[in-house]
């Protein structure tokens, strides 16, 4: 065999070979990859998981933080010999103790994740200081959607699906928002510094979106939606 040929034939055995072996090493840089990509996937999948139990837990103490208010107003009008004030001494001890307990598990849930799980803003805190004080609380936009979103997360997805029904506006969103979480009327004025004109056209214009008659009470058919 002359060299030409020898060359040739070398150079055809050389390709072959790079050819097979680029193969295979694009054959094992693709597993890894897809081995990347699922636990990439099984790691946000785990904080999804816990970031929707963490929002039910503070939606737990949410519930019961209100519970203690109402108990500490009552206690406030109670004789302290009354029987009725020692059951109230004894429910508030209860609540007190449910809400250490939920934050446990919130503590826990955060902890078990294996990479951070962001909350930007505490919506339940946001919540309670809305009903402390709506006059004198004005939520961000960053803050606004943090609460909707927490809202439509709990609630079965209600907003989503009035948007996607019916077009309601962000701030048909944020009233929706409030009546879920039973905001009274001047409440849900104070919050969006409304007088109650205002808060009566929009309201309007949010029953005509929906396509509800004259008879339905709005605050009452977005309480029992979904």
């Amino acid at each position: 065999m002359d060299n030409p040929s020898s060359l040739t034939f070398f150079l055809f055995c050389f390709c072959w070979v790079a050819l097979i072996a680029g193969a295979v090493l694009g054959y094992i840089i693709g597993v890894r990859m897809a081995r990347s990509k699922e636990r990439h996937r099984l790691v946000k999948e785990k904080i999804r998981k816990n970031k929707v139990a963490i929002y039910h837990y503070q939606k737990e103490k949410y519930d019961y933080i209100g519970q203690i208010n109402r108990l500490e107003e009552d206690l406030r009008n109670l004789a302290e010999e009354s029987e009725l004030y020692k059951e109230r001494i004894a429910d508030l001890d209860y609540y007190q103790r449910k809400v250490r307990e939920s934050e446990q598990i919130i503590k826990r849930l955060s902890a078990a994740s294996e990479e951070t799980i962001e909350l930007p803003t505490d919506a339940f805190s946001l919540l309670i200081q809305l009903k402390q004080d709506p006059v004198r609380t004005n939520l961000t936009k960053p803050e606004w959607s943090e609460l909707l979103y927490t809202t439509d997360l709990l609630f079965n997805n209600f907003l989503t699906e009035l948007k996607q029904k019916s077009g309601i506006t962000r701030h048909e969103e944020e009233i929706c928002c409030l009546i879920k979480w039973n905001f009274p009327r001047k409440d849900q004025m104070a919050v969006f510094n409304n007088t109650t004109d205002a808060l009566t056209k929009s309201k309007s214009r949010l029953k005509k979106r929906l396509q509800l008659d004259d008879k339905t009470d709005l605050d009452q058919f977005i309480r029992l939606y979904r």
